[in-house]
C-alpha cells in the first residue's frame, strides 16, 4: 500500500509539475507578445513624431493628419459581438452597421480616448470570410492640439487592436498647404525661375522647382535615399528610403519608410503637401 501511495503521489506531483511549466510557459509567451506589441506601437509614435517635426519647414496653415492602423483579425464571433469588443477596447459608444457593396460593415465612432474634441477616431469591421474580419481604425486630429497628441493616442490605440489579437500595421499622412519658396534661394542653378510673366504677372513656380526647394527641408533632418519617381506639370511624387524610420514596406524590392508628393492646386491656386508613411494610399 505504501509503494501505491507512494506512486500516486509521484504521478500528481508530475502532473502538477507539468501544468505549472506549461503555465510558465504560457506567460513567457504572453509576455513576450505583448513586448513585440507594445515596441511595434512605439515605434509608430516615433515615426509620426518625426515626420510631424519634418513638416513644419513643408506646411503652413493648419496641418490636417490621419494615422491608420489596419488589417486581419481572425476570430468566430459574430460582427456585432467582434465589433463591440474592440469598440469597448477603444472607449468608442457610437456603433452601427450598414451594407457596403452588399457585405454588412460594423462601424464604432468617436472622440478618441484622452483627446475628447481634438482626435477623431473610426472602426470599421468588415467580415471577409468566416473566422476572418478585416479591421481599420482611422485616426485625424480635429485642432492643433489634437495634432500633437496624434502621436501618443496612435500608439495606445493601436497597441489595443495588436493585444486584441488584429494583426494590425500602421501608416499615415500629413496634408496641408506648401510654404512659400523664395525663388532667389536655395533652389539649384539648373531649375528655371517662371515665377514672374511675360507682362509681369507673378506665376506659380514650376513645380519641380518647388519640390526640389521643399524636399532639401526635409534631408536637413531626415537621412532620405530617393527610390521611385513621378512627374508630370503639376504634380511630383517621390518615394524614400530612410533610416530615421523604422516602419517600413517592400515596393519593388525596395524598403520604403516615407512618401513625399506635391501638387498644384487649381482651386485655390497653391501647392498642396502630401507626406505619407511608409507610403500614401488611395484613401488619403
Amino acid at each position: 500500500m505504501r509503494v501505491k501511495n507512494r506512486w500516486g503521489i509521484l504521478t500528481i506531483a508530475i502532473v502538477i509539475g507539468v501544468i505549472i511549466i506549461r503555465s510558465l510557459n504560457t506567460a513567457g509567451i504572453t509576455a513576450n507578445a505583448d513586448a513585440a506589441y507594445a515596441a511595434e506601437a512605439a515605434s509608430s509614435r516615433a515615426q509620426l513624431g518625426k515626420l510631424l517635426a519634418a513638416s513644419e519647414g513643408l506646411l503652413q496653415g493648419s496641418r490636417q493628419a490621419t494615422v491608420k492602423w489596419q488589417g486581419e483579425w481572425r476570430t468566430m464571433l459574430s460582427l456585432e459581438v467582434a465589433g463591440g469588443r474592440l469598440a469597448d477596447r477603444l472607449g468608442l459608444a457610437d456603433r452601427y452597421t450598414e451594407k457596403v457593396h452588399g457585405n454588412q460593415v460594423f462601424y464604432a465612432e468617436g472622440a478618441a480616448v484622452g483627446a475628447e474634441d481634438a482626435i477623431h477616431s473610426k472602426l470599421a469591421l468588415t467580415l471577409q470570410e468566416e473566422g476572418s474580419y478585416y479591421v481599420v481604425l482611422r485616426l485625424e486630429n480635429s485642432t492643433d492640439e489634437g495634432l500633437q497628441r496624434l502621436p501618443e493616442v496612435g500608439e495606445s490605440s493601436g497597441e489595443a487592436l495588436l493585444r486584441e489579437g488584429v494583426d494590425a500595421k500602421w501608416n499615415a499622412a500629413l496634408q496641408g498647404e506648401a510654404m512659400e519658396v523664395d525663388s532667389a534661394q536655395g533652389l539649384p542653378d539648373f531649375v528655371p525661375d517662371d515665377s514672374v510673366g511675360p507682362g509681369g504677372e507673378v506665376q506659380a513656380m514650376p513645380v519641380q522647382a518647388v519640390f526640389t526647394a521643399l524636399e532639401s527641408r526635409v534631408k536637413e533632418q531626415l537621412k532620405l535615399r530617393a527610390v521611385e519617381s513621378f512627374a508630370d506639370e503639376r504634380t511630383v511624387s517621390r518615394s524614400y528610403a530612410a533610416e530615421d524610420l523604422p516602419l517600413k514596406v517592400q515596393s519593388a524590392g525596395q524598403e520604403i519608410s516615407l512618401q513625399f508628393a506635391l501638387h498644384w492646386n487649381t482651386e485655390l491656386d497653391h501647392y498642396d503637401v502630401s507626406i505619407g508613411s511608409p507610403l500614401l494610399t488611395v484613401e488619403y
